[in-house]
């Protein structure tokens, strides 16, 4: 936390230190020396991260406003999904809405390496879905606008549940590395046969 502090607290410290030394010395020479010299040793002293640790942290800051944005799309699905009146393709959207978050939690426990990649996938996916909702709650109020809406609303209806049940397949494949420890697990636990003490 303190090296996002650095660089703002570094730069007030230049600036201070260039007002006090220009105030008692009246140089321009020595003023932003010792200014730029006092701001990069605060910079330094807050910010003591090594450049592969500054670069884990900033792909973690990048991954998590990836989500944060593949979430904010997610809430307005959400919000959509309240004034649609099938409940096959509500039940279909409240799953989706269910399961991707569940996706993200579990991939930034158990691989936050790929939550970068997996939130932006996700995102693209999660914009074309609340095209299709608002598309589909269009169709839904004003039928008579299109042509062959029952169509319309099955074709819509059929792309929720396809892209619930692919939420749910990416969260089960994300389990699957904890499926083979909870295996590996059990058999250590409790061993098939006891052995026999004495032969």
């Amino acid at each position: 936390m303190r090296h996002r502090l650095a660089a703002p607290l570094a730069l007030a410290a230049a600036v201070g230190g260039f007002a006090l030394v220009f105030a008692l010395t009246g140089s321009l020479l020595w003023s932003p020396l010792l200014a730029a010299a006092t701001g990069l040793g605060l910079y330094l002293m807050l910010d003591d991260r090594t450049a592969v640790r500054a670069r884990q942290d900033d792909y973690a800051d990048e991954a998590r406003d990836r989500v944060d944005e593949a979430l904010r799309v997610l809430r307005g699905i959400e919000r959509l999904t309240r004034d649609v009146r099938q409940p096959e393709a509500r039940r279909a959207l409240e799953d989706a809405c269910r399961y991707v978050p569940e996706l993200f939690d579990r991939v930034g426990d158990r691989s936050p390496d790929s939550l970068y990649s997996t939130a932006a996938r996700m995102g693209g996916h999660l914009r074309s879905l609340d095209g299709a909702v608002r598309q589909y709650l269009d169709i839904q109020r004003q039928p008579v606008l299109y042509h062959d809406p029952e169509r319309l609303r099955r074709d819509g209806e059929q792309a929720f549940r396809r892209f619930a049940d692919f939420a749910l397949e990416s969260v089960r494949l994300v389990n699957q590395g904890d499926i083979a420890q909870y295996t590996a697990n059990l058999d250590t636990v409790a061993p098939p046969t006891m052995p026999e003490l004495g032969r």
